[in-house]
């Protein structure tokens, strides 16, 4: 009797320590995880004429996006709910066809706490450039006589469960999916002197300007034609497989999306695009959408 009871003590305490894992992520990284979702939850309700504490983390990430742009940088520091934010609002509530309400509502903040990409929507003096698909502003392209690109991967970060096998394996599954639409082709160099694309994972500030944030929050992001930069946060728990566990992110999936980036589009308000800019933890998201292939014929084939 008393060696069934230890037996089952010795089985729940092993299955409460893998469920906290599964639960944390990493027990190690589980102090990083910020708060965004606790953060914009307090906010929840909030509208214009108030004064909320917090508020600015709203007109910060607004900001970020390109939904708000205040001329001063003073108005963006304090918590008070202005006419440009609720304007912000909105329009960002219309691009993620939400319910307008110019308010900080629950629909709003739970989609404002969604992990996504790093670089911001292509908004226009509070309009929407494009009803789904989009590109960088002035519509920057490879030149015609730059169609077969070599890509190098940035060695010297090290990440979660990640090894450069597996860099390598979802950068060739990416790269082959956009080869499909158009006449791309790419090709994989260990010279990153000789690279038109360099890809790397960076911890927090990195040096351009767009610190990352720890696990969740900003993925990774990437530069336009014919610029070839693509960085990745490497705080993040990347993972190849068709599995996911609840804390791990798509790395085929966001590499994908950022080689698009590469290419010249922007974000698409269409959630099935791959362009679309957030990704659900846990979740994989594989694989071109025609709204993918049309912004890359368009982009490519116009004037």
């Amino acid at each position: 009797m008393a060696k069934n009871l230890l037996y089952l003590s010795k089985a729940s305490l092993l299955l409460l320590i893998q469920l906290l894992v599964i639960q944390s992520g990493s027990f190690i990284n589980a102090g990083q995880i910020p708060e965004f979702s606790n953060s914009f939850k307090d906010l929840e309700g909030s509208y214009k004429g108030l004064r909320v504490l917090g508020l600015h983390e709203a007109k910060l990430y607004l900001n970020k996006f390109g939904y708000l742009n205040y001329k001063d940088s003073n108005k963006i520091e304090d918590d008070e709910f202005d006419e440009d934010l609720e304007v912000a609002i909105k329009t960002y509530q219309t691009f993620f066809d939400l319910k307008v309400t110019g308010k900080l509502d629950a629909d709003t903040i739970k989609q404002m706490s969604i992990p996504r990409c790093g670089v911001a929507d292509s908004i226009n003096n509070g309009s929407l450039i494009h009803p789904q698909f989009s590109f960088t502003a002035g519509k920057p392209k490879w030149p015609y006589n730059e169609r077969h690109l070599l890509y190098a991967i940035q060695s010297g970060v090290a990440t979660p469960d990640l090894d450069l096998a597996d860099i390598k394996e979802a950068c060739s599954y990416a790269f082959g999916e956009w080869e499909k639409p158009f006449d791309f082709t790419f090709e994989f160099t260990e010279e990153v002197g000789d690279a038109d694309i360099v890809l790397g994972f960076f911890h927090g500030d990195h040096g351009d300007g767009h610190p990352f944030d720890g696990i969740s929050g900003i993925l990774a992001h990437a530069y336009p034609p014919t610029n070839g930069r693509m960085h990745f946060d490497a705080d993040e728990f990347w993972s190849n497989s068709l599995n996911l566990k609840p804390y791990e992110t798509d790395l085929k999936g966001v590499t994908l999306h950022e080689i698009g980036h590469i290419l010249g589009l922007s974000h698409s308000k269409l959630k099935k695009a791959i362009m679309y800019p957030y990704f659900d933890i846990g979740e994989n998201k594989r694989g071109l959408s025609s709204d993918d292939e049309k912004g890359l014929l368009v982009l490519y084939t116009s004037g």
